[in-house]
């Protein structure tokens, strides 16, 4: 699991793009974890790093591209991060990670689109995973929907009491928390109409 990002948006020059993407595709996993809090501070680098995703298949840089994804206020990522949650061949961190990508990016749909349900699709699909740590990042997703009916699915999960080594408690306390922030998000939807998002990448 990765701290939360700390570097500001800022966009990066051609140079320091080129040394993040370097450390980013490199065998240091300290080096590997720094480039990708890096190109997240960086949106003009969406494009690059979807390319990049899917030439590497070492789950330790698909992860990292996928954080970096999930701080750029883009759509562009949102049928591959779909495409990830739903995939048993993905190892758990990088498919908990591509459910954080969703998580972020909720916001900017809405129930009836056909990307929002394939993203509740995948997720709903994904809390019957065997591993803890996809469950966990599908219930922190799923929270941030905004969506009511979906509050049953969480309720569910709460007698899932496996622990997440790397996150914060279990995936019960984790849908016990993403129940309230689900009825927050969907107070904060009520409180605007839709289409929130205006343009779709």
């Amino acid at each position: 699991m990765y701290a939360p990002r700390v570097t500001a948006r800022l966009r990066l020059s051609a140079e320091e793009q080129d040394e993040a993407f370097a450390a980013l595709c490199g065998d240091d996993l300290t080096a590997i974890m720094e480039a990708s809090k890096r190109l997240s501070g960086d949106p003009s680098t969406t494009r690059r790093l979807l390319r990049v995703l899917e030439d590497q298949n070492r789950p330790e840089v698909r992860q990292g591209i996928l954080y970096a994804l999930a701080w750029h206020d883009s759509l562009a990522s949102w049928d591959l991060a779909v495409r990830v949650v739903a995939d048993p061949a993905e190892a758990p961190r990088v498919r908990g990670q591509a459910a954080e990508v969703l998580a972020y990016h909720f916001n900017k749909l809405w129930a009836g689109d056909a990307r929002f349900e394939a993203g509740t699709a995948a997720l709903l699909s994904a809390l019957n995973d065997p591993s803890p740590e996809v469950r966990y990042c599908a219930v922190f997703a799923l929270g941030s929907t905004g969506h009511l009916p979906l509050l049953p699915a969480l309720e569910r999960m709460l007698s899932d009491d496996s622990p997440v080594p790397g996150w914060i408690g279990t995936v019960a306390s984790c849908a016990a928390e993403q129940m309230e922030w689900l009825r927050r998000a969907a107070d904060r939807r009520a409180s605007r109409s839709p289409p929130y998002n205006e343009h779709g990448d």
